[in-house]
């Protein structure tokens, strides 16, 4: 079924949960950061660190402008499932993020990565669930309870809707897909429609889909569903990245990276992964960086989850209102009535998103 698809401040924040120590990272569009996780500073889609940035050309608003709400939100209680290939349950970055894991191929709880190129799942859970340890790299939501679906190439539609029926089993508030097929049946679209209008009890499960990587019309894909969260890509110019997909149902642009710099994010350990400078690590600058689409969807997802955590009651229907009302409009493409074929409504937002909120 798959067929297609990357002055210095910090405070010391103490939060009893539990009866344990955390530190969290206040994080600023105007100060340079250095956070207690050690390839923060490589995470150039999430906040500007100057040096980084001045050695790798990037544009000063790359990022999504987290200003300070990484240190007050984190997505905690907000669960979030991952439709994707295998995963490395035991990764350090991910210590007590995964809450539920289902592998459609075997009907176990089994989804661990058997291959090199079973990599996928760990590199889009990272960017949304990795959490403040001091180990590696800061999720956007880094205290979101990940519920782990792994599917397999050439997925039935019975199946696809199997594992949809998961998510809705495990609890998900929001569904993350960095995939899509390009030909959504109309059995899968009933499905992912109903999910959206219904689940969460009435208020509607978020689902959030890659819009692809073939610089081509989404045409009838699952990212094309209106009822969907449809993510493009930008690159580290705040551009459209070349080979997003676009189309009258995208909705929103979120950093994808391209092959000069990527999304640094969780690579499976040692032979199992992809990174070429840390085996547990894939690195902005690696040559099998990660970037796509399939990166810009988890950052949008992990957003939608400090929403979420800022107020639960929030429908489907208000929280994609204010990721449109909130996104920045940038490019060279004009906007009419709030949106364009290749940036939707435009690139997110923390600042502008969590502030149009409400509690």
């Amino acid at each position: 079924m798959i067929a297609k698809w990357t002055y210095i401040l910090f405070l010391l924040l103490i939060l009893s949960s539990c009866g344990s120590v955390e530190t969290v990272a206040i994080v600023s569009d105007s100060l340079e950061i250095t956070g207690p996780e050690p390839y923060f500073h490589e995470q150039w889609y999430l906040d500007k660190n100057d040096s980084f940035y001045l050695e790798n050309a990037i544009d000063s608003e790359a990022h999504i402008h987290p200003s300070t709400f990484l240190s007050v939100y984190a997505g905690k209680g907000v669960k979030i499932a991952v439709i994707d290939d295998g995963l490395d349950t035991n990764h350090e970055d991910l210590a007590g993020a995964i809450v539920a894991t289902y592998d459609i191929r075997t009907r176990t709880s089994n989804v661990s990565h058997a291959f090199s190129t079973d990599y996928h799942g760990t590199a889009v859970t990272g960017i949304i669930g990795a959490r403040v340890n001091s180990k590696g790299i800061q999720g956007v939501a880094s205290k979101s309870q990940i519920i782990f679906l792994k599917y397999k190439e050439n997925m039935s539609d019975s199946e696809t809707i199997e594992l949809l029926n998961k998510a809705e089993e495990f609890g998900a508030d929001i569904i993350n897909n960095s995939w899509g097929t390009n030909d959504v049946s109309q059995a899968v679209k009933d499905k992912i429609i109903d999910l959206s209008n219904n689940g969460r009890g009435g208020k509607g499960t978020i689902i959030v889909f890659a819009c692809g990587n073939d610089d081509q019309d989404l045409g009838n894909d699952e990212s094309a569903i209106p009822e969907v969260v449809s993510v493009g890509a930008t690159d580290k110019d705040n551009l459209r990245a070349y080979y997003s997909n676009f189309g009258d149902n995208l909705d929103l642009v979120a950093p994808g990276g391209y092959y000069d710099v990527g999304i640094t994010t969780l690579d499976p350990s040692g032979s199992q992964g992809v990174a070429n400078t840390d085996e547990n690590y894939i690195l902005a600058n690696d040559s099998n960086s990660f970037i796509g689409t399939s990166a810009s969807a988890p950052i949008v997802t992990g957003v939608i989850a400090l929403m979420l955590e800022k107020n639960p009651n929030l429908t489907r229907v208000e929280v994609e209102s204010i990721l449109k009302n909130s996104s920045d409009k940038i490019g060279n493409v004009p906007y009419v009535n709030g949106r364009n074929r290749y940036y939707g409504h435009g690139k997110i937002n923390i600042t502008n998103i969590i502030n149009s909120t409400p509690l």
